[in-house]
């Protein structure tokens, strides 16, 4: 399958909780309400563009529980091909819990997962070398960018 687009980097399921307010060290705050939302810049960019009507594919790396099943499934539902995604047996998918106030300032706190354990080794290369264009957002770790690096080669 040739593609116009593969999309490379971090898939992460963003928890957002709406609070009164952003806490301070040692201080609480309310939490409003909580929704999840898949995401990561480079799948936002490919859900984005598998909209628009074009053949996207995506290279990232879960781990086979609830978050990345979420998150493979949102690329699939998009019509953005998983063929790149590697589903690691152990360790946890990427999730970036994100603390929101009335006023719309936010903290965000990332928790990796194995996003930051992808090896070159694992890059399927044919996969990636059938695109016209690929699409690189950053990653936790400086794992995974040496990764990205070496696919550029």
């Amino acid at each position: 399958m040739r593609f116009d687009v593969i999309c490379f980097g971090a898939l992460n399921l963003d928890r957002l909780c709406r609070v009164d307010r952003i806490a301070r060290e040692d201080e609480e705050s309310t939490v409003i309400e909580v929704e999840e939302y898949p995401g990561g810049s480079a799948a936002n960019t490919a859900v984005g563009l598998a909209r628009l009507g074009l053949k996207v594919g995506y290279v990232g790396k879960v781990s086979r529980d609830r978050e990345g099943e979420i998150l493979v499934r949102s690329l699939k539902d998009e019509g953005v091909n998983i063929g790149g995604v590697v589903v690691s047996k152990t360790g946890r998918s990427g999730v970036v819990y994100g603390y929101v106030d009335r006023s719309g300032n936010r903290a965000l706190y990332v928790d990796p997962g194995v996003n930051s354990q992808l090896d070159f080794g694992e890059i399927d290369i044919e996969y990636v070398s059938s695109t016209k264009f690929l699409h690189l957002s950053s990653f936790v770790g400086e794992r995974a960018f040496r990764a990205q690096l070496e696919v550029l080669k």
